[in-house]
């Protein structure tokens, strides 16, 4: 195989774009998770909380994806490299 620079580009969007999402979807878990009442103290949200593993559910969902997506990136540019 000869170097193919489409599976390096495609994978470097891959990373960035996963590295992007992250904070996003870190401040999304905690807003998903979390309430805000009126004084801005924020407190456990009871519909997610009382569930029992929702949370974690969530944040393996979400944070899989993210850090899958930089995975795709790493293997598309090896695969890119590779002869």
């Amino acid at each position: 195989m000869a170097f193919d620079g489409t599976k390096i580009i495609m994978g470097a969007i891959s990373i960035v774009i996963g590295l992007v999402m992250l904070p996003v979807l870190a401040s999304f878990t905690y807003g998903a998770s979390h309430n805000a009442n009126g004084s801005g103290v924020y407190s456990d949200d009871t519909n997610i909380t009382g569930v029992s593993g929702l949370s974690s559910l969530i944040n393996l969902v979400l944070y899989g994806f993210t850090f899958g997506l930089v995975g795709l990136g790493i293997g598309l540019i090896y695969l890119g490299f590779k002869k």
